[in-house]
């Protein structure tokens, strides 16, 4: 029902609303400025301060449909039109800013205002005017022709000398600037680099170099701000563009650097940073086969193909790919290059760790910590393959670097995850939760998540899937290809199940692809991200089978047999089954305390399991995939095997015995010697499955019952423990 606001209403609403907005609590702003529209569209203000909020918070296409309503309204307003063209600039599509543009030319809107958008996004798009002071241009020629070829002493001297002159020049204030960073001198190089900023606020430049030194020191929230500015000033500044595009990977905004990548692109740029941008934003995206192809267009327009980054992060592309001899060259190759190479030493150091290397990965790895001593990621992924023992010097020093204020957000989460490892190798138990609650706690403010998307999609599955006639349903032309998969909760033991069946003869062990789930949601939603789910077109389900086998192929060419680790499997086991009728399906279940401490003690690659970071929210996941067994248990009983992993450790023998033939093969006492098995792993238990079955981790959330109280709590609430 539409709520009716008298004129006096909407201004005192409006009054709250802007009021709250400059205190920056931005989103309840939005949603009194959501009720104003609802109550009257006709609000040009509120469309225009909804216009804003949603630039702000890098949600362009939301943006656009308010600034266009309060064009409409109110077409000679020049704070809208600036307004819509920022967020045009930040995050629209050639075709977005051609709109705008059209829309621009036929409005009312001032003339010096739609001159200088006009000129912003046409002639002045790649750069701007700055203001030169007086400089002659043969000058300016001269000092930047110095920073081109880093002669970075004389350009300082020869900046000094021209300021002397001609104070108020902005562009020889930024080469001077950029001069004194070339040298080390950050202090006086970033006052020059404000001052330019200040002599000309419009100098797109100089706020594009700035960003780039503040970057390079680590203090990125000050860069992308800069960086925004920048793209807003001159929408086709290359530089500009790439920068925030890569500030806005980082930041998990794929959609929006995606949207800045192509334009560039269009734009015809063809440069190294260009090409790492589209190869890290791959690389998020999980498409490491165009994140390859963009990283090796990296080192071809590196100058001579010697960046021992973009090589780096080739070989990291490649190890993801399954190209570890392609990966180790290339890492070896990065690390000729530039010996001192953080990336390079660290990435090495993990590939040997997932091949069982761990000897050669240590010594890595140390030197990693001299190397980039605030980098979390190579203190908690060491500590995943090394046992600490007493006295350990390691402790102090992650101890040292977690309490140091100029450790980042991530890197503090990681360090803090790893401490909690190493304590408790020690058997220090009493302190392991004062950095495990510490790191779950700073992920999840890093990563919000709400529990209720989980309920929506277990019911939306559900509801999508339930009046399928699973045995009744026969495909025709589906695939022979026969995966065994093996699925359930992280962390319950899939990847010690996966390790013993790939020891085989005739299996061989891909890991977690993913690729088969992703495809069989695609079934049944619009998106990978969409929560709305529908029924599928049986005609498609076929090709789900084709489609995994070819991907398989592709990517192991000589495998036979082959095990799909992939956790979320098991949503969509039916379709997978009526796609592939010869595969064959492992559910692992394990005692639900031990199952979410081992989750709870340990990061997660980013922007997966984000319900992990709490301990009521892991407790109701379960509840949810339980849910999801059981409504396959009750369609299709006969359809997978279930390991109970304490019965397994239990009775190593009976239980791996009864899951070879579970999985149709004939047994092989190499499927008892799983930990001598040299296959590559990828997973959160890469040390664990090279060792023997263990009852190390057995109830062992009875060390921290205390600790766990709420999970603990919420789990006997469901049901799922018992008292």
């Amino acid at each position: 029902m539409t709520t009716v606001m008298t004129p006096n209403e909407v201004q005192t609403t409006y009054a709250r609303a802007l009021k709250l907005h400059q205190a920056g609590r931005l989103e309840e702003a939005l949603q009194i400025y959501g009720r104003i529209i609802e109550a009257n569209p006709k609000i040009a203000e509120a469309h225009f301060q909804a216009g804003r909020i949603f630039t702000t918070s890098n949600r362009f296409e939301r943006a656009f449909q308010h600034f266009q309503a309060a064009a409409r309204l109110r077409p000679a307003e020049r704070a809208i039109w600036m307004a819509w063209a920022e967020a045009v600039a930040l995050g629209g599509s050639p075709e977005v800013e051609a709109a705008f543009l059209k829309s621009l030319k036929a409005a009312e809107v001032p003339i010096e205002t739609k001159v200088l958008l006009q000129d912003r996004f046409g002639a002045r798009r790649s750069s701007t005017r700055p203001e030169t002071g007086g400089v002659k241009p043969a000058q300016l020629r001269t000092l930047l022709g110095l920073i081109e070829a880093r002669r970075f002493d004389e350009a300082e001297r020869a900046a000094v000398a021209v300021l002397k002159q001609h104070p108020k020049s902005a562009v020889s204030m930024n080469v001077l600037a950029t001069a004194q960073a070339g040298l080390g001198k950050d202090r006086v190089a970033e006052t020059n680099f404000r001052r330019a900023i200040q002599a000309d606020p419009n100098y797109a430049e100089a706020h594009d170099n700035l960003g780039r030194f503040l970057i390079e020191r680590k203090r990125e929230a000050e860069a992308i701000e800069l960086f925004r500015r920048a793209v807003i000033l001159a929408p086709g500044l290359p530089t500009a563009i790439v920068n925030l595009a890569s500030s806005f990977t980082q930041s998990g905004l794929y959609d929006a650097a995606g949207v800045l990548l192509k334009r560039a692109n269009a734009a015809g740029v063809d440069a190294m940073p260009f090409h790492v941008a589209v190869g890290n934003l791959y690389t998020r995206l999980k498409n490491f086969a165009k994140a390859e192809d963009a990283f090796q267009k990296a080192i071809e327009t590196s100058g001579g193909g010697k960046s021992a980054h973009a090589t780096a992060l080739l070989a990291q592309s490649q190890a993801r790919l399954g190209k570890d001899d392609l990966a180790m060259a290339n890492y070896d190759r990065a690390l000729q290059i530039d010996p001192d190479s953080p990336i390079a030493t660290g990435g090495k150091a993990q590939l040997l760790q997932t091949l069982g290397q761990f000897d050669e990965a240590e010594a890595l790895f140390r030197r990693g910590f001299d190397l980039d001593p605030l980098n979390g990621e190579n203190f908690r992924a060491f500590i995943m393959s090394h046992k600490t023992q007493p006295g350990d010097p390691v402790i102090d020093t992650m101890v040292k670097r977690y309490e140091n204020p100029a450790l980042k957000d991530p890197d503090k989460v990681n360090i803090g995850f790893a401490i909690a490892k190493a304590l408790e190798d020690v058997k220090d138990y009493d302190h392991v939760f004062r950095y495990l609650d510490e790191a779950n706690a700073l992920t999840r403010k890093l990563y919000p998540y709400s529990i209720e998307q989980r309920f929506e999609q277990v019911a939306e599955t559900k509801a999508a899937l339930n009046d399928i006639d699973w045995h009744g349903t026969v495909l025709e032309g589906v695939s022979d290809f026969a995966p065994i998969f093996v699925t359930g909760m992280p962390r319950s033991g899939t990847t010690l199940i996966e390790q013993i069946i790939a020891s085989h003869s005739t299996v061989t062990g891909v890991g977690e692809v993913g690729e088969c789930a992703r495809s069989a949601q695609l079934l049944i939603s619009d998106d990978i991200n969409s929560r709305r789910m529908h029924a599928p077109d049986l005609n498609e389900v076929a090709g789900l089978g084709h489609h995994f086998k070819e991907y398989i192929q592709k990517r192991f060419p000589d495998a036979g047999r082959i095990t799909d680790k992939s956790i979320q499997t098991y949503m969509y086991l039916g379709l997978v089954k009526l796609a592939m009728p010869k595969a064959r399906f492992v559910i692992v279940r394990r005692d639900p305390r031990d199952n979410l401490l081992s989750i709870y003690k340990n990061k997660f690659p980013d922007d997966t399991h984000l319900y992990a970071y709490d301990q009521k929210d892991l407790a109701a996941f379960y509840g949810t995939f339980v849910d999801m067994i059981d409504f396959w248990r009750e369609q299709v009983p006969d359809w997978f095997y279930e390991v109970q992993y304490e019965d397994l450790v239990a009775n190593p023998e009976e239980e791996t015995r009864k899951l070879i033939a579970a999985c149709g093969l004939e047994w092989e006492d190499a499927c008892l010697s799983f930990h001598e098995n040299k296959r590559k792993v990828e997973t959160l238990s890469v040390y664990q499955v090279r060792q023997p079955i263990s009852k190390g981790s057995v109830k062992a959330w009875q060390r921290y019952e205390k600790e766990l109280k709420p999970m603990l709590d919420a789990l006997r609430e469901g049901g799922h423990v018992a008292d």
